[in-house]
């Protein structure tokens, strides 16, 4: 029978790129174990990724509106409510590439962006960063400007109707759903000031 105990930290002593695609590149490491071990494991290399909740003024602060996004994704083969967002480019800060996306993919502004929290897509596989950016007082002020191959839906919800979309599978992509929760989070902080 194994202990259970922590587990040891690896040493990465080499590396070298098996497939440089588009937007990411596949690279193959080597890992020493501290028992003198190695092996070979193979992780995803890209930016840091960004999705941004935009909140749209209503009649009820307590349950705003959000401006979720709607587009086929070639993974799963079907198309996917989730939120604006896409990949950092280099030199750029989340909320700069949150709110960068947001006009291009839709055509809204906002009066203030507030980065929410940063993890990991899947720390077994992916080296970047997936973070989390709140936009308020949103509004549509220009034309969109996508990328050759989107085509993109929006639609305003209110939050609370999010989770019920997560429940439904409407909302699937995990990312989008990590937004929700950090957005439900940052709601239910600011109301609990103002109360």
């Amino acid at each position: 029978m194994q202990k259970n105990s922590t587990p040891r930290v690896w040493t990465e002593i080499s590396e070298e790129p098996v497939a440089l695609c588009k937007v990411f590149s596949i690279i193959k490491k080597t890992f020493r174990h501290p028992d003198g071990r190695t092996g070979d494991f193979f992780v995803n290399r890209s930016n840091d990724w960004v999705q941004i909740a935009p909140l749209i003024e209503s009649d009820n602060p307590a349950d705003p509106l959000v401006l979720i996004v709607n587009q086929f994704r070639f993974g799963s083969k079907r198309t996917s409510w989730e939120f604006s967002g896409g990949i950092v480019e280099k030199g750029e800060s989340p909320v700069d590439a949150a709110v960068r996306e947001l006009a291009e993919e839709t055509g809204y502004t906002c009066r203030n962006a507030k980065f929410l929290a940063s993890h990991s897509p899947n720390p077994a596989l992916h080296e970047n960063s997936a973070h989390f950016v709140v936009a308020e007082g949103c509004e549509k002020t220009s034309e969109t400007h996508w990328d050759a191959n989107e085509e993109i839906e929006t639609k305003l919800v209110r939050v609370s109707e999010l989770y019920p979309m997560v429940k439904s599978g409407e909302i699937y992509h995990s990312i989008a759903i990590n937004c929700v929760f950090f957005l439900e989070k940052y709601l239910a902080e600011k109301n609990a000031k103002t109360r």
